[in-house]
């Protein structure tokens, strides 16, 4: 019998969850998730020649990006599963705004862990 202590076990009842990541004509960052939800979850601008974003839900940023898909690459690597589910939760499906247009949007595509190795269950910053 497999102990809820045992590190492999661990790992195996975690989840890969797939999001992509959109930088859109509109000047907004959304992501889609499994579900199909879209959110809408910033601003990407241009500042001195370089590309910059703002997230509304956690206030982060980066700057000095070449191009949208480097953007969306720190983005996705600087989140975390549990505060892009709790943004999920939170705001409203984008779907519905007939504003949105995806199409020919730059995206990164990009598997997200539940949980970290050593990333507690339990997310402050949610």
């Amino acid at each position: 019998m497999a102990s809820s202590n045992n590190p492999q076990s661990v790992e195996a009842q975690r989840r890969k969850l797939p999001f992509t990541f959109y930088a859109a004509k509109n000047n907004r960052i959304y992501v889609r998730n499994v579900d199909q939800k879209v959110i809408d979850l910033g601003v990407l601008s241009r500042e001195d020649g370089a590309l910059c974003y703002f997230l509304d839900g956690n206030h982060d940023t980066g700057r000095g990006f070449r191009d949208e898909e480097a953007a969306l690459r720190d983005i996705a690597a600087r989140v975390r599963f549990l505060w892009l589910d709790g943004q999920f939760t939170a705001v409203a499906d984008a779907r519905d705004d007939p504003g949105l247009d995806l199409d020919g949007a730059t995206q990164v595509e990009v598997t997200l862990d539940e949980l970290k190795p050593g990333e507690p269950i339990e997310d402050a910053t949610v």
